[in-house]
């Protein structure tokens, strides 16, 4: 399949992305807004987080926020802190949700990665955050 569109190929790489990811984390229930959640506080383990800075770090809607933090809460993987329930933090089961689920995804980037050049990534990767500053500028 040729593709002479750039945003048509980010598209339909999200897209196909989103499919596999979808699928190797069922067993989870986790859906993708969920899952950008949670990678954010992966990111460090003992942050504690409000909806609002979600919504900044994520630049997802506060409504879309809520309903993934509502369902996460019910699931049990993060909680909210007893003296500011402003204020979330993984729980232990989110805690040990990160050990399973990060080596699922390293093995999906080292899957869709396997047979580009580190030349060639680094390029990629080069240009994609050039597009995405551009972007972030006019929404």
């Amino acid at each position: 399949m040729i593709h002479e569109n750039l945003g048509d190929l980010v598209m339909l790489i999200y897209k196909d992305l989103k499919t596999v990811m979808e699928r190797d984390l069922k067993k989870y229930d986790i859906g993708m807004g969920q899952m950008q959640i949670l990678m954010t506080f992966f990111k460090d383990v003992n942050s504690t987080l409000t909806q609002n800075d979600l919504v900044i770090h994520l630049g997802v809607d506060k409504g879309n926020i809520s309903r993934s933090m509502v369902k996460l809460l019910e699931k049990g993987y993060i909680e909210q802190l007893p003296e500011n329930k402003k204020n979330f933090r993984l729980s232990k089961k989110g805690t040990d949700l990160k050990l399973e689920i990060i080596p699922i995804l390293m093995r999906l980037d080292r899957l869709i990665t396997e047979d580009i050049e580190s030349s060639e990534m680094k390029q990629a990767l080069t240009t994609l955050v050039k597009i995405s500053e551009k972007l972030e500028r006019i929404v």
